[in-house]
């Protein structure tokens, strides 16, 4: 034999440093101590067989210019490599260099086997899949006694692996916990390693052929921290009986300490010793104080310390994190740097106009961002609704009193940054029950095919009568290359004709009824092509929803709308994430959002892992996550609320989940029946801003509110009025306000509605009472 056959046994002058980047939990932390090495090997010294105990389970392994190679033809026919250690210790670190060098397609995987039992199975594997940036594209996955599969947690990671280029994989696996990195970055964080406590480790390839190297076993002295407290949390919110109400950020790290604060704004800069600092305390510190109590959000206005600020989010550990400045290349670069990183721009202008608000938009979602930070004193609650239909959330700066706390809730703003949480706190505990402020953005899903034929311009001008926020629609590609108005992809089911889109030519399409099979009242619509739909609505106040059907269709889409000057009125969608990512890059200032539906997890815990699964997915492509609706659940739509990501789910039908979806907040309902919430008010005007009494004096509100809805109507309607039960300064009797005691009460002018078979109340700005002696 050429080369002797060796494994490098571990004994106590062989050691590994592990740095606190490979496995902190508490951040900051460096290494407690020296680990023993049970195996390291590199092959230089070996060719052609395995190293001496290595055991080829199944399939075709051997050692090959310097690596471990294993091949794989199929599924059915997995290759597999089993390492015996020398001591089964139940907590190790196992790490190896892992290269694909072929796969038969991007759902092939391979593994690091660890916890072997038998030298055979049961066993535990980090799976990783040739097609990594799939929602599974990496596992934490177990082979159980009774040989078959089963898969507790998987997830994705943020860049598909290149063929020929080497990743690092690590497993450090603590009695049940378990953490599983790729290029030192955390992609799987699990409690679940509960069936057996110890073992050997492997290698496995399925369906593919993977070469690994500069293969490291440590033994692992320490415990790893409860997953609770993982980075997948719920920030505590304050109380109230506003739907979908603002989530609460302090300004600064002491108003959120001291306050019932979802998130926490910090202003980042290198200090003269070129340390990162932020409220006078080093970055990496204070980012171990708020981790899992509040969601940080690092505002940065220098230039020059993006790779540091990475750096420390990294060795922290901290993915759960909102990058935010004034200077979208900043955001861009760090959100580039840290695809899981969510980005925000933050408004410096004085004023609004529409330019303004265009390019705001154009900016958010070019900068790899989803929310604009704009201070309180240029809001509205039109502005708030222009951004949230081209899906940018609005976190307003102000709030530093509860009457300005109030000004700005009515706003319907996504969050409130402010140095005075204890204003909002106290104004958001004011509202009566089942409160709307925050107008939902409703798509008309077709048009309004409930009224009249779907993808038709009859039912696309009902659904703009009727007051819809984005219209939605759906493009099939001709057989000579024209964009038309079509779901299915053929035209059996709405036209009289029959055939795929795909091969009919444009003219052959227009010549059939796209209206008959719905009513004789329709005949002679007809399919429109994409241009038609787009002039129909070039500078009216409505959002065009487009879903991309076909493939391979994003450059035509891209130009029919540029050329048509609407890419300040379009939102894309598809089921083809890839279709997106590319339409991205194509045009990064037109917003985009993925189309999927899943199961929902039964434990809250997972439900909240889910959550933040989903998050990460949707801010790594840029996308919204436009799920269907029997894909959230309340965790999941306050996850999405408290950082900043506006989400559209399909498609009511029925009126209960309908209701159901809004009372928890669900802020984008697609529907097929706009009409609804037509005659739903959207706003209250309250023509009394303040009463000023003496205690035992009355006062009766005579005057009459108006209210807004959402086809242009404001109607003029008797008021109500209603005041938080907790107040000893004023009673309210009708319309009547009775002065109790000195002091401040704000009460409301309330009208009740009915809305999906469920009351709902809409407020005006609190009426101001001041009660002296």
């Amino acid at each position: 034999m050429k080369n002797k056959k060796h494994m490098k046994l571990a004994i106590t002058t062989i050691i590994m440093f592990i740095t606190a980047a490979s496995f902190t939990f508490n951040p900051g932390n460096t290494a407690h101590a020296e680990q023993p090495v049970l195996v390291e090997e590199n092959f230089d010294q070996v060719d052609g067989d395995l190293p001496n105990g290595w055991k080829t389970i199944e399939g075709q392994a051997k050692v090959e210019n310097g690596k471990l190679k294993l091949t794989s033809p199929s599924s059915s026919a997995p290759a597999r490599v089993v390492v015996p250690l020398p001591d089964k210790n139940e907590n190790i670190v196992f790490e190896a260099d892992m290269t694909f060098d072929s796969a038969v397609d991007d759902t092939r995987w391979a593994s690091l086997m660890y916890r072997v039992q038998s030298e055979n199975y049961p066993y535990y594997q980090f799976a990783i899949r040739r097609g990594t940036t799939a929602l599974n594209g990496v596992e934490f996955a177990e082979r159980n006694a009774q040989n078959q599969w089963v898969v507790p947690e998987a997830t994705f990671f943020t860049e598909k692996f290149e063929y020929k280029k080497p990743y690092r994989i690590k497993i450090i696996v603590s009695k049940n916990r378990v953490q599983q990195f790729i290029n030192n970055k955390l992609v799987i964080n699990s409690d679940q390693a509960t069936n057996w406590t110890n073992g050997d480790i492997g290698f496995q390839a399925n369906g593919s052929t993977v070469l690994f190297d500069n293969v490291k076993v440590s033994t692992f002295d320490q415990d790893l921290p409860p997953v609770d407290n993982s980075g997948a949390f719920l920030p505590g919110e304050t109380e109230t009986n506003i739907i979908n109400a603002p989530t609460l950020i302090g300004s600064s790290l002491p108003e959120a300490a001291n306050s019932n604060t979802a998130s926490v704004l910090l202003k980042v800069e290198r200090n003269g010793s070129g340390k990162l600092m932020t409220n006078d305390q080093p970055l990496s510190e204070v980012l171990s104080s708020v981790q899992n109590k509040h969601i940080p959000i690092l505002q940065i206005e220098q230039k020059g310390i993006e790779e540091d600020v990475v750096t420390i989010l990294n060795e922290t550990q901290t993915t759960d994190v909102h990058i935010v400045s004034s200077n979208p290349a900043i955001v861009k670069e760090i959100t580039t740097l840290m695809p899981t990183a969510r980005g925000g721009i933050v408004y410096t202008k004085n004023s609004f106009n529409k330019h303004d608000l265009n390019q705001l938009v154009r900016t958010v979602h070019s900068s790899n961002a989803k929310v604009a930070l704009i201070p309180q004193k240029v809001l509205t609650l039109e502005t708030v609704h222009y951004l949230h239909t081209r899906m940018v959330a609005v976190w307003g700066l102000g709030a530093e009193t509860e009457d300005a706390a109030h000004e700005l809730i009515h706003t319907g703003v996504d969050g409130i940054i402010t140095n005075n949480p204890a204003a909002t706190v106290e104004s958001l505990g004011k509202y009566p029950e089942n409160t709307i402020v925050q107008r939902p953005i409703v798509a008309a899903h077709r048009g309004v095919p409930s009224m009249a034929p779907e993808n038709t311009m009859a039912g696309y001008q009902l659904a703009y009568d009727l007051g819809a926020d984005q219209i939605e629609t759906d493009l099939q590609l001709t057989k000579d290359g024209y964009l038309v108005i079509m779901h299915d992809t053929t035209v059996d089911r709405t036209t009289n004709g029959k055939g795929a889109v795909s091969s009919l030519t444009l003219e052959e399409i227009r010549q059939l009824d796209a209206g008959i099979k719905f009513g004789e009242e329709f005949a002679g619509e007809k399919v429109p092509t994409f241009r038609e739909f787009l002039q129909a609505f070039k500078g009216k106040d409505v959002i065009l929803l487009v879903e991309l059907k076909d493939e391979g269709i994003e450059e035509q889409v891209m130009r029919e709308i540029q050329e048509e000057g609407m890419i300040d009125q379009v939102v894309l969608q598809s089921f083809n994430l890839g279709s997106m990512v590319k339409s991205y890059e194509l045009n990064p200032e037109i917003p985009i959002g993925y189309l999927y539906s899943a199961g929902v997890p039964e434990a809250q815990s997972a439900k909240i892992q889910n959550a933040k699964k989903m998050m990460n997915y949707g801010t790594t492509h840029n996308v919204t996550l436009n799920a269907s609706y029997g894909s959230t659940y309340k965790e999941f739509i306050q996850y999405m609320r408290q950082r900043g990501m506006l989400t559209m789910h399909w498609t009511f039908r029925d009126e209960e989940p309908f209701r159901d979806k809004l009372a928890q907040g669900l802020i984008g309902p697609i529907t097929d029946y706009m009409q609804w919430l037509t005659d739903s008010p959207i706003s209250l005007e309250t023509p009394i801003k303040k009463v000023n009494l003496k205690p035992g004096k009355t006062s009766t509100v005579r005057a009459k509110a108006f209210v807004d809805y959402r086809t242009a109507k404001k109607e003029n309607i008797a008021s109500e009025l209603f005041v938080a039960e907790n107040t000893d300064v004023v009673k309210v009797n009708g319309n009547t306000i009775e002065a109790v005691s000195p002091g401040t009460a704000q009460v409301f002018v309330k009208h009740t509605f009915s809305m999906l078979g469920q009351e709902w109340n809409v407020v005006g700005e609190p009426i101001e009472v001041h009660v002296r002696k």
